[in-house]
Protein backbone atom coordinates (compact mmCIF):
# COMPACT_ATOMS: atom_id res chain seq x y z
CA UNK A 1 0.00 0.00 0.00
CA UNK A 2 2.85 2.45 1.41
CA UNK A 3 4.72 1.24 -1.74
CA UNK A 4 1.86 1.88 -4.38
CA UNK A 5 1.64 5.95 -2.52
CA UNK A 6 5.35 6.67 -3.11
CA UNK A 7 5.09 5.53 -6.93
CA UNK A 8 2.17 7.63 -7.67
CA UNK A 9 3.32 11.02 -6.01
CA UNK A 10 6.33 10.42 -7.68
CA UNK A 11 4.45 9.78 -11.03
CA UNK A 12 2.40 12.83 -10.58
CA UNK A 13 6.19 14.88 -9.71
CA UNK A 14 6.77 13.64 -13.22
CA UNK A 15 3.98 14.86 -15.21
CA UNK A 16 4.38 18.21 -13.38
CA UNK A 17 7.88 18.49 -14.32
CA UNK A 18 6.82 17.42 -18.08
CA UNK A 19 4.18 20.14 -17.51
CA UNK A 20 6.96 22.93 -16.61
CA UNK A 21 8.91 21.74 -19.34
CA UNK A 22 6.64 22.47 -21.56
CA UNK A 23 5.74 25.43 -20.64
CA UNK A 24 8.98 27.05 -20.31
CA UNK A 25 9.78 25.92 -24.11
CA UNK A 26 6.78 27.52 -24.99
CA UNK A 27 7.79 30.97 -23.21
CA UNK A 28 11.42 30.72 -24.85
CA UNK A 29 10.00 30.49 -28.31
CA UNK A 30 7.41 33.08 -27.79
CA UNK A 31 10.36 35.25 -26.18
CA UNK A 32 12.60 34.49 -29.09
CA UNK A 33 9.37 34.95 -31.29
CA UNK A 34 8.73 38.47 -29.89
CA UNK A 35 12.48 39.63 -29.75
CA UNK A 36 12.78 39.06 -33.43
CA UNK A 37 9.45 40.85 -34.73
CA UNK A 38 10.77 43.75 -32.05
CA UNK A 39 14.59 44.01 -33.84
CA UNK A 40 12.68 43.39 -37.19
CA UNK A 41 10.72 46.81 -36.91
CA UNK A 42 14.09 48.45 -35.90
CA UNK A 43 15.03 49.82 -39.10
CA UNK A 44 16.36 52.57 -40.92
CA UNK A 45 13.03 54.53 -42.74
CA UNK A 46 13.88 56.03 -45.91
CA UNK A 47 13.09 59.66 -46.05
CA UNK A 48 12.35 60.03 -42.34
CA UNK A 49 13.12 61.73 -39.31
CA UNK A 50 13.99 60.22 -35.77
CA UNK A 51 15.74 61.60 -32.64
CA UNK A 52 17.15 59.85 -29.73
CA UNK A 53 18.21 60.58 -26.04
CA UNK A 54 21.01 58.85 -24.44
CA UNK A 55 23.24 58.36 -21.94
CA UNK A 56 25.99 56.38 -20.38
CA UNK A 57 29.64 55.63 -19.59
CA UNK A 58 32.50 57.82 -20.82
CA UNK A 59 36.16 56.28 -20.34
CA UNK A 60 38.97 58.34 -21.26
CA UNK A 61 42.59 59.58 -21.61
CA UNK A 62 44.68 61.73 -22.98
CA UNK A 63 47.40 60.24 -24.89
CA UNK A 64 50.67 61.78 -25.29
CA UNK A 65 50.73 62.50 -21.56
CA UNK A 66 53.09 60.27 -19.52
CA UNK A 67 51.59 57.41 -17.42
CA UNK A 68 48.25 58.41 -18.95
CA UNK A 69 44.96 56.28 -17.63
CA UNK A 70 41.56 56.14 -18.09
CA UNK A 71 39.02 57.86 -15.96
CA UNK A 72 35.23 56.96 -16.19
CA UNK A 73 32.92 60.14 -16.44
CA UNK A 74 29.52 60.98 -17.74
CA UNK A 75 28.01 61.16 -21.36
CA UNK A 76 24.93 62.64 -22.08
CA UNK A 77 22.60 64.15 -25.05
CA UNK A 78 20.65 63.67 -28.01
CA UNK A 79 20.95 63.12 -31.75
CA UNK A 80 18.91 63.67 -35.00
CA UNK A 81 18.88 60.88 -37.84
CA UNK A 82 17.59 61.56 -41.18
CA UNK A 83 17.14 57.86 -43.32
CA UNK A 84 18.84 58.50 -46.59
CA UNK A 85 17.98 54.60 -47.47
CA UNK A 86 16.98 51.66 -45.71
CA UNK A 87 20.82 50.85 -45.10
CA UNK A 88 22.12 54.44 -44.78
CA UNK A 89 21.35 57.39 -42.25
CA UNK A 90 23.54 60.86 -41.63
CA UNK A 91 23.03 61.50 -37.73
CA UNK A 92 23.68 65.06 -35.94
CA UNK A 93 23.82 65.15 -32.19
CA UNK A 94 24.41 67.18 -29.44
CA UNK A 95 26.21 65.92 -26.40
CA UNK A 96 27.34 66.91 -22.59
CA UNK A 97 30.39 64.80 -22.39
CA UNK A 98 32.84 64.71 -19.32
CA UNK A 99 36.52 63.27 -20.46
CA UNK A 100 39.64 63.42 -19.05
CA UNK A 101 42.99 61.74 -17.83
CA UNK A 102 44.47 60.65 -14.50
CA UNK A 103 48.49 60.36 -14.67
CA UNK A 104 50.38 59.67 -11.56
CA UNK A 105 48.38 62.05 -8.66
CA UNK A 106 46.86 64.22 -10.46
CA UNK A 107 43.36 63.92 -12.54
CA UNK A 108 42.05 66.45 -15.00
CA UNK A 109 38.20 66.98 -16.14
CA UNK A 110 37.53 68.71 -19.57
CA UNK A 111 33.69 69.37 -19.67
CA UNK A 112 33.03 69.27 -23.72
CA UNK A 113 29.67 70.01 -25.67
CA UNK A 114 30.16 67.43 -28.42
CA UNK A 115 28.84 68.17 -31.47
CA UNK A 116 28.69 64.43 -33.91
CA UNK A 117 28.17 64.24 -37.49
CA UNK A 118 27.92 60.91 -38.21
CA UNK A 119 27.47 58.29 -41.18
CA UNK A 120 25.65 55.27 -40.53
CA UNK A 121 25.46 52.24 -42.58
CA UNK A 122 22.87 49.37 -41.87
CA UNK A 123 23.68 46.03 -42.94
CA UNK A 124 21.09 44.53 -41.31
CA UNK A 125 18.28 45.43 -39.65
CA UNK A 126 19.45 47.47 -36.35
CA UNK A 127 22.87 46.91 -36.43
CA UNK A 128 24.28 49.95 -37.07
CA UNK A 129 27.84 51.19 -38.19
CA UNK A 130 29.15 54.61 -37.85
CA UNK A 131 32.02 56.47 -38.18
CA UNK A 132 32.01 60.92 -39.90
CA UNK A 133 33.41 64.00 -37.73
CA UNK A 134 33.02 64.99 -34.29
CA UNK A 135 33.30 69.00 -32.85
CA UNK A 136 33.86 69.70 -29.69
CA UNK A 137 33.64 73.03 -27.53
CA UNK A 138 35.36 73.14 -24.09
CA UNK A 139 33.13 74.49 -21.61
CA UNK A 140 34.40 74.14 -18.07
CA UNK A 141 38.30 72.05 -16.77
CA UNK A 142 39.20 70.96 -13.14
CA UNK A 143 42.57 69.47 -11.78
CA UNK A 144 42.88 67.44 -9.00
CA UNK A 145 46.55 66.53 -7.30
CA UNK A 146 46.11 63.50 -4.66
CA UNK A 147 42.66 64.11 -4.51
CA UNK A 148 42.65 68.04 -3.83
CA UNK A 149 41.43 70.36 -5.97
CA UNK A 150 43.59 72.86 -7.26
CA UNK A 151 43.23 76.28 -8.83
CA UNK A 152 43.53 74.94 -12.89
CA UNK A 153 45.91 77.98 -13.74
CA UNK A 154 48.69 76.73 -10.95
CA UNK A 155 48.62 73.39 -13.31
CA UNK A 156 51.81 73.61 -15.02
CA UNK A 157 53.76 75.29 -12.16
CA UNK A 158 52.21 72.26 -9.87
CA UNK A 159 52.31 69.42 -12.57
CA UNK A 160 54.10 70.19 -15.23
CA UNK A 161 51.45 70.55 -17.77
CA UNK A 162 49.92 73.31 -19.65
CA UNK A 163 47.56 75.20 -18.30
CA UNK A 164 46.41 77.04 -21.50
CA UNK A 165 44.20 74.72 -23.11
CA UNK A 166 42.41 74.81 -26.29
CA UNK A 167 38.82 75.89 -26.22
CA UNK A 168 38.25 73.59 -30.16
CA UNK A 169 38.80 69.95 -30.40
CA UNK A 170 38.15 67.62 -33.46
CA UNK A 171 37.78 63.94 -33.60
CA UNK A 172 36.76 61.03 -35.51
CA UNK A 173 34.23 58.87 -33.68
CA UNK A 174 33.87 55.19 -34.95
CA UNK A 175 31.50 52.88 -33.69
CA UNK A 176 28.53 50.35 -33.57
CA UNK A 177 25.08 50.30 -32.40
CA UNK A 178 22.13 47.56 -32.06
CA UNK A 179 18.30 48.95 -32.33
CA UNK A 180 15.71 46.52 -30.94
CA UNK A 181 11.68 47.93 -30.45
CA UNK A 182 13.33 51.69 -30.64
CA UNK A 183 16.42 50.62 -27.52
CA UNK A 184 19.62 51.51 -29.09
CA UNK A 185 22.93 50.39 -27.03
CA UNK A 186 26.08 52.06 -28.69
CA UNK A 187 29.59 51.38 -28.06
CA UNK A 188 32.17 54.32 -30.31
CA UNK A 189 35.85 55.28 -29.64
CA UNK A 190 36.63 59.00 -30.50
CA UNK A 191 39.89 59.50 -31.41
CA UNK A 192 41.31 63.25 -31.21
CA UNK A 193 42.89 64.63 -34.40
CA UNK A 194 44.26 67.92 -32.26
CA UNK A 195 46.48 68.81 -29.03
CA UNK A 196 44.02 70.21 -25.81
CA UNK A 197 47.04 72.38 -25.35
CA UNK A 198 47.51 75.38 -26.91
CA UNK A 199 51.08 74.88 -26.79
CA UNK A 200 54.02 72.32 -26.06
CA UNK A 201 53.84 68.31 -26.61
CA UNK A 202 50.47 66.92 -28.77
CA UNK A 203 48.30 65.43 -26.23
CA UNK A 204 44.70 64.54 -27.77
CA UNK A 205 41.36 63.24 -26.14
CA UNK A 206 40.92 59.69 -26.63
CA UNK A 207 37.53 58.12 -25.55
CA UNK A 208 35.42 55.20 -25.22
CA UNK A 209 31.83 55.73 -24.72
CA UNK A 210 28.85 53.30 -23.60
CA UNK A 211 25.42 54.38 -24.00
CA UNK A 212 21.89 53.08 -23.91
CA UNK A 213 19.27 55.50 -25.79
CA UNK A 214 15.63 55.87 -26.66
CA UNK A 215 14.75 56.54 -30.26
CA UNK A 216 11.60 58.96 -31.63
CA UNK A 217 10.08 58.32 -34.70
CA UNK A 218 8.60 62.01 -36.57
Amino acid sequence: MATAKVSNYFLSLHKIYNLIDKLMKKILMLAVMLFTVMAMKAQNEEGEFSWMVKAGLNLSTVTGIDDHKMVPSFIGGFELEYGLTEQLGLVAGVHGSIQGVKANDTELKLTYTNVPLLVQFYPVKGLAFKTGAQLGFLMGKKAKIDGQKIDIDNLESLTGLSSDFRKFDLAIPMGVSYEVAHFVFDVRYNIGLISIFKEGDSCRNGTLQITAGYKFQF
